[in-house]
């Protein structure tokens, strides 16, 4: 419901009717089960699925809107859940409506989402079918994405599909959509978005308007869990204010609203043998330390110190710990991880002054997974050791964070000073994965390992010789020796922008025996908030690209047995100036 109205002008528009022919349709009911819905056949709400939003939130709910939002201006009755608008005096405002959502009740992720709807047409209307982030009240919006199924306004017979997410500092929210028209609004039709990993598809009554493609890492707001949102608003930033007083009351009308989930294949089920692993994922990191001093905001300053390894740990000299928590930051990015598994987070730190210290454990979009305080003796080694168990479905990135600036409780002075050391840190686990050399019902386990210890070699591909492992199969239990093979590390032949467009050509050198090469791309020289995208071609075109530097790195990856996929090291950074 946030909106942009320069984008909003923007939206590209498509007509559904039979003048007009659409290359997709949304797969048969074959391909989905339905795992939930409400078909509104009662006489009262379901309070164990819907929760009442009430008043006008914070400046008209982000929009400026007129109307207040009571839990009396919604009723179900018929086999329809009906939301009215009416033109009355209540909290200060002249409107009132209703808005329910499914948050902290029900929560999707991937399928299809649809509802059947019905709604007025008229000056200063603004009904809505959507979904934000579960994890709004933890990251805020728009870095928990929203996900516009269905809105309209005023009189218009055109509907818009949107995307918003959080892309960088400088443009806090990027959002993207798209119209299309429908023959009568006021009359009954079928509202939905069809949602993978990869991609988003907009659809009425069957009919695909708008594909958008969300694969690559600056989406990763579309890779978690989503609640649903009906609602009518009056008036607003987007369809203003220039409100129809004849047209009330008016009625949004919802005949049912239902998610689906996609039906996997049989064949992908893993029953081959398990093999156990355990690795620290600090040191199996192939970054280092670095760190952030908001000297411009949180007036913080100072330097790190820190060596090749990461499981050494650093030295934050920090010269004026300036006014805000995360005015002075350390971090590690990039950790390996087993999404679902239980690890063993441990470090040592210890500062030459009394300092409070926040410690996270971060995902994509900073989202917390993990949070706690340290307080710091002046001289005093602090050992803090936790558990920190990752969600079963995690994607998308893993970090490690320490909020070093001026705290809530610090007993450091606002703009003091403070030397701080930290060591010995590790993030590891030991858990059960596919043996990445099964094939065709033959394990050749012995031929390979952990990734953790001594590196060799030998033509493209790095091979490590791990700890002793226990092999699970067909009901035998067997302990070996072995070993884990990664793609030895990419060199980038050449970076080419082209003379007569936005674009970049990369030339690979092309690695034996791998899957295909992981591209991340930036305009930051420390690749923040880069883009990835996968090829399984030595070259790859990027394009459409800003009239700005680029700075490029790549690294094969394997796909073994089970879906394992096993990643080399980084090339070196390549720099390529977009002019056209």
């Amino acid at each position: 419901m946030k909106k942009s109205l320069l984008t909003k002008a923007l939206l590209t528009f498509s007509v559904i009717g039979t003048v007009f022919a659409f290359s997709n349709t949304v797969k048969a009911a074959d391909n989905y089960e339905l795992v939930w819905s409400d078909e509104f056949n009662g006489n009262s709400l379901d309070t164990n699925t819907w929760n009442y939003e009430i008043g006008t939130g914070s400046w008209g709910w982000g929009n400026n809107e007129q109307q207040y939002y009571t839990d009396r201006n919604i009723r179900v009755s018929n086999g329809t859940m009906k939301i009215t608008a009416k033109r009355e005096d209540y909290g200060r405002m002249k409107y009132t409506s209703s808005r329910i959502t499914t948050k902290n009740k029900k929560n999707f992720k991937y399928g299809k989402i649809e509802a059947r709807i019905k709604m007025p047409k008229f000056k200063g209307v603004w009904p809505a079918f959507w979904m934000l982030g579960a994890n709004q009240d933890s990251v805020g919006w728009p870095k928990c994405g929203e996900i516009d199924i269905m809105e309209a306004i005023n009189d218009e017979n055109l509907v818009y599909g949107t995307l918003h997410w959080f892309n960088d500092p400088g443009n806090n929210n990027a959002d993207s959509g798209s119209s299309v028209a429908v023959a009568d609004r006021t009359e009954y039709h079928v509202y939905g978005v069809e949602w993978t990993a990869d991609k988003l598809r907009w659809y009425v009554d069957g009919k695909v308007y708008r594909t958008m493609d969300v694969s690559n890492d600056s989406f990763s707001e579309v890779r978690k869990e989503y609640f649903v949102i009906f609602n009518m608003a009056i008036g607003g930033q987007w369809p203003g204010y220039n409100i129809d007083e004849t047209a009330f009351p008016a009625t949004m009308e919802v005949d049912w609203v239902r998610a689906y989930k996609k039906v996997e294949e049989t064949t992908t089920k893993y029953t081959g043998p398990m093999i156990t692993v355990t690795e620290d994922a600090v040191e199996t990191c192939s970054g280092k330390w670095g760190s952030y001093f908001g000297s411009d905001w949180a007036g913080a300053s100072g330097t790190l110190k820190s060596t090749d390894k990461a499981v050494t740990g650093a030295t934050m000299n920090i010269t004026s710990i300036g006014n805000s928590q995360w005015g002075v930051q350390q971090y590690l990015k990039g950790l390996h991880y087993y999404p679902g598994r239980t690890y063993n987070y441990s470090f040592t730190m210890k500062s030459d002054v009394n300092k409070r210290v926040f410690v996270k454990v971060a995902g994509d979009g900073d989202e917390e997974i993990f949070g706690e305080y340290i307080d710091l003796k002046a001289g005093v080694p602090y050992n803090f050791s936790r558990q920190v168990t990752l969600a079963k479905d995690m994607e998308g990135v893993l970090d490690l964070y320490f909020g070093m600036g001026k705290c809530d409780g610090d007993a450091a002075a606002t703009n003091s000073a403070a030397n701080i050391t930290l060591s010995n840190v590790s993030f590891k686990t030991t858990t059960q994965i596919p043996d990445p050399n099964y094939n065709n019902g033959e394990s050749t386990t012995n031929k390979t390992t952990l990734p953790s210890e001594e590196k060799t070699t030998t033509n493209n591909v790095v091979t490590t010789t791990g700890n002793v492992v226990t092999t699970t199969g067909n009901g035998v239990t067997t302990t070996s020796k072995v070993v884990v093979s990664r793609p030895g590390k990419v060199s980038v032949k050449k970076v080419v922008r082209s003379k007569n467009n936005r674009n970049i050509k990369i030339n690979i050198k092309k690695v034996k025996g791998v899957t295909g090469y992981q591209i991340k791309y930036s305009t930051n020289k420390k690749l923040k908030k880069a883009k990835t995208v996968t090829t399984k071609s030595v070259k790859k075109t990027l394009k459409k690209l800003k009239k700005k530097t680029y700075y490029i790195k790549v690294r094969a990856y394997v796909v073994k047995s089970g879906n394992v996929k096993v990643t080399g090291d980084w090339s070196k950074i390549k720099k390529v100036k977009v002019r056209k």
